[in-house]
C-alpha cells in the first residue's frame, strides 16, 4: 500500500506545482513508483509542464463518474505517471469533489507514492485534498 501526499499551501505562487513536480522527479530516480495528480481543477499546471496540456481522459472525467481512474493516468518519458485536470471550463461542471479521496485509495494500490498537487486556499477543493493524503 502506497502513501498519498498533499502539497498545499493557502496562498498562490508559492511553488506547489514545482514542488509536486520535483518531489515525483526524485522519487522516481530512486526507482520509486509516483503518480502525480492535479488536484487544482480551477488551475491546473501538470499536464502543462509534462506536455500533456490537454488529453482524452482527465482528473476531472474521474470527478464526474465518466471513467476509472486508471484510465486518467498517463506515463511520461521519465517514468513519472501523471493524472491531468482539464483546461476547458466545461469539464467543471457535474465534478463530485468527495470522489478526491477514493482516488487516493485506488492509486495507493498501484503506486508506491501519490502525490496531490493541490490547488491555493482553503475552500472545498483544497480541503478535499487534505481529506485523501495521508
Amino acid at each position: 500500500m502506497g502513501k498519498a501526499y498533499a502539497i498545499m499551501s493557502g496562498k498562490g505562487g508559492v511553488g506547489k506545482t514545482t514542488t509536486a513536480i520535483n518531489l515525483g522527479a526524485a522519487l522516481k530516480r530512486f526507482n520509486e513508483d509516483v503518480v502525480l495528480v492535479d488536484t487544482n481543477l480551477t488551475t491546473p499546471n501538470i499536464g502543462v509542464y509534462f506536455g500533456a496540456p490537454v488529453v482524452p481522459v482527465s482528473f476531472n472525467h474521474f470527478l464526474q463518474n465518466k471513467t476509472d481512474i486508471e484510465e486518467a493516468i498517463y506515463e511520461h518519458e521519465s517514468g513519472v505517471k501523471i493524472i491531468p485536470s482539464s483546461l476547458s471550463l466545461k469539464d467543471l461542471k457535474k465534478i463530485k469533489l468527495e470522489k478526491i479521496k477514493e482516488a487516493s485509495k485506488k492509486l495507493k494500490k498501484i503506486s508506491s507514492h501519490v502525490i496531490f498537487d493541490s490547488a491555493a486556499g482553503l475552500g472545498e477543493e483544497a480541503r478535499k485534498v487534505l481529506e485523501a493524503g495521508d
